[in-house]
């Protein structure tokens, strides 16, 4: 674990009566969020386009300009929930799962290589535009 990791956790284990989180932890968590929710937007995008959507028509479909699209598929941006609504029901994301798990409880797999655990094989599967991974069946002819 980094020490950058090491610091936030610690800041963050102080629980609900620690001292207030730094500014710069704050703006760290907004920008990971900003840029996750950006990168499900564009995924989801891509998939519809597959399907024949285009920038000019999900514009359409939801009522707002098709510089204003661009902008929101661009770059991560401040959206608003209602803004973020409009692109999820026009690029027909029904849902948007989040893991609401402690980010005490959680392995930072962003330094941790998925090598040095003695896991099953694993299949990703997407489902509604979300990817789910789950493990994969040992096959019948398979030797123990």
């Amino acid at each position: 674990m980094t020490t950058f990791q090491t610091q936030l956790l610690n800041e963050l284990a102080a629980g609900h009566d620690g001292p207030s989180i730094p500014e710069s932890t704050r703006i760290y968590f907004q920008e990971r969020f900003r840029g996750r929710l950006f990168e499900f937007l564009v995924d989801r995008f891509v998939v519809e386009q597959g399907n024949g959507l285009t920038k000019a028509k999900l514009a359409r479909r939801i009522g707002k300009s098709p510089e204003v699209i661009n902008r929101w598929l661009g770059a991560p941006s401040n959206l608003t929930a209602d803004s973020i609504s409009d692109l999820m029901l026009g690029i027909c994301a029904e849902e948007l799962e989040m893991d609401d798990s402690p980010l005490l409880n959680r392995v930072p797999v962003n330094y941790v290589h998925l090598a040095e655990f003695n896991l099953p094989a694993f299949q990703p599967q997407t489902t509604t535009g979300v990817l789910k991974i789950t493990p994969k069946q040992p096959s019948a002819t398979a030797s123990t």
